[in-house]
């Protein structure tokens, strides 16, 4: 019988209510099946994890400050102990992971997130400890070609791995109940960089076609002037009563949003030098039946195929949403058809089967 693995995991959180905290909750609870797993998280207070994982809340706020790296490198020296390898959920806390391994002896993975992976281009001790950690890393993993280009224009490292997030189907499924109420939907952080701005400027192409049409955006305001140009941009655009900005939801009514939404639109595009990774949203909407409309250059190429499960349009383009929109929503036959799709690519990449690939990489990590 082969011996389970031992890994040995930092991040932020073991909670849905964060990209992070998500992502590694899902990916933890998921190898956890099948390896032995220990946790260290800075936030006991929002971690949601099951009883077979071992969750440690000892580390600081991530940040690449080196009274930071110190701490998690003690703390990974004191609980990683006999770890077969260690993984790096947070880059910001890759360099004192990093320093742990080597004392360790154990094999250092590292998840490239997105703007988060990429070090500064002019020296600051953030890129000396960046270039740390990089110079360690056995075997990094992203979702995103595109992050691990722009991480390679700066720092050398060894191989990196194409893994997709995937999607958790206990929580996110079609529902019996669901209904299309017309309306498109966006999930995540009020930014810019998510580009809901793009999907209100849309809205005006649209609802002549759909004349009940709305827009539901789902996600916390942490961008005050972002914020202030949405509301702008509604009132411009006569859409107060189309537009709602719901803030954060739980899981349940995020699931039940999702199943009764008409389309997902995600119009990412490149804000200041900050960039989308992997987002776990578009298989969340697929999983319930909803088609992705996303916009080219980041992970969105291999998650969703155009005309199939959604369309990747290019970005900052009001008028390629609104066209994608009206291909999506032309009749009953081609909507059916994009619902059908959705729900197969979902399928297809649920976290118990990402699990497996990730799995695959610690044992070839710890060869």
């Amino acid at each position: 019988m082969t011996r389970k693995l031992k890994i040995g995991y930092v991040t932020t959180s073991l909670s849905s209510i964060d990209g992070w905290g998500r992502y590694s909750k899902s990916l933890v609870e998921a190898v956890s099946t099948k390896a032995e797993t220990i946790v260290l998280t800075a936030n006991r207070s929002n971690n949601e994890s099951k009883k077979n994982i071992s969750v440690y809340d000892v580390l600081p706020v991530p940040s690449f400050h080196p009274v930071v790296q110190l701490k998690v490198l003690w703390y990974s020296l004191v609980y990683f102990r006999k770890c077969d390898v260690v993984h790096s959920l947070v880059e910001a806390y890759s360099p004192g992971l990093a320093l742990a391994s080597y004392l360790l002896g154990s094999k250092l993975i590292m998840t490239l997130h997105g703007t988060y992976a990429v070090p500064p281009t002019k020296f600051s001790i953030k890129k000396l400890l960046m270039r740390i950690a990089y110079s360690r890393v056995l075997i990094a993993t992203t979702g995103s070609k595109y992050t691990e280009q722009k991480v390679r224009e700066i720092v050398n490292f060894g191989e990196c791995r194409f893994i997709p997030n995937g999607v958790d189907d206990q929580i996110f499924y079609r529902l019996p109940e669901a209904r299309n109420e017309n309306y498109l939907i966006t999930v995540g952080a009020l930014k810019a960089r998510k580009g809901a701005d793009l999907v209100v400027r849309s809205m005006p192409l649209l609802i002549h076609q759909f004349p009940n049409l709305k827009y539901k955006i789902v996600g916390i305001s942490d961008d005050e002037n972002f914020i202030k140009l949405l509301h702008e941009l509604i009132k411009k655009n006569n859409l107060e009563n189309r537009v709602e900005l719901l803030g954060r939801v739980d899981d349940s009514d995020l699931r039940a949003l999702y199943n009764n939404a008409s389309v997902f639109i995600l119009a990412a595009r490149d804000s200041g030098g900050n960039f989308e990774g992997f987002p776990m949203v578009f298989y969340e909407a697929n999983a319930c039946g909803v088609p992705v409309i996303t916009t080219k250059g980041f992970g969105s190429e291999y998650a969703i195929k155009n005309g199939q499960n959604g369309f990747v349009v290019e970005p900052d383009s009001p008028e390629a949403i609104a066209l994608a929109v009206k291909k999506i929503m032309a009749s009953e036959e081609a909507y059916n058809s994009f619902q059908r799709a959705s729900l197969q690519e979902a399928a297809r990449h649920t976290w118990v089967k990402i699990a497996d690939r990730i799995l695959e990489m610690y044992r070839d990590a710890s060869k």
